[in-house]
């Protein structure tokens, strides 16, 4: 579970089951096109990431690969992947209590949050599963070689 402040407000996001995981990380992908290839290495090396500096160059990277892959769904597909992200995190109330987000509910007056929370969420959620590959694979194999 993490746990970040976006805005004014403070989002959770747990583990999801791993076939939840495995069906947004393809509609991700799917909609990706090209651009799909860029998206691994860069959640992965986010999840990595030790400095805030390098934390925050990544993250603006990524959020940038997001708005590319975004920019190419019909308005529907948009907001439908957007908010089966967005649907992963919990949101702090006032009460303290976390409540699952909702994206007209908790957002319609924080729109400026949207991308920053389903970047934070595609971290949480396949940061491992990234790093791992990125560890195991031929990314590995040039860094040792």
């Amino acid at each position: 579970m993490a746990e970040r402040k976006i805005g004014n407000r403070e989002y959770r996001v747990d583990r999801p089951l791993a076939s939840i995981a495995l069906h947004l990380q393809a509609r991700l992908l799917r909609a990706a096109g090209g651009t799909g290839e860029l998206l691994p290495p860069l959640i992965g090396e986010l999840a990595s990431a030790q400095s805030p500096e390098e934390k925050q160059v990544l993250g603006a990277k990524v959020i940038g690969v997001l708005g590319d892959i975004f920019s190419r769904l019909t308005p529907e597909e948009y907001v439908s992947l957007v908010g089966d992200i967005i649907s992963l995190a919990k949101v702090k109330r006032p009460s303290g209590q976390y409540d699952q987000c909702d994206l007209d509910g908790d957002f319609s007056e924080h729109l400026s949050s949207v991308i920053s929370v389903a970047a934070f969420v595609l971290k949480e959620t396949f940061g491992d599963f990234f790093s791992g590959a990125l560890a195991s694979g031929a990314r590995a194999a040039k860094v040792k070689g």
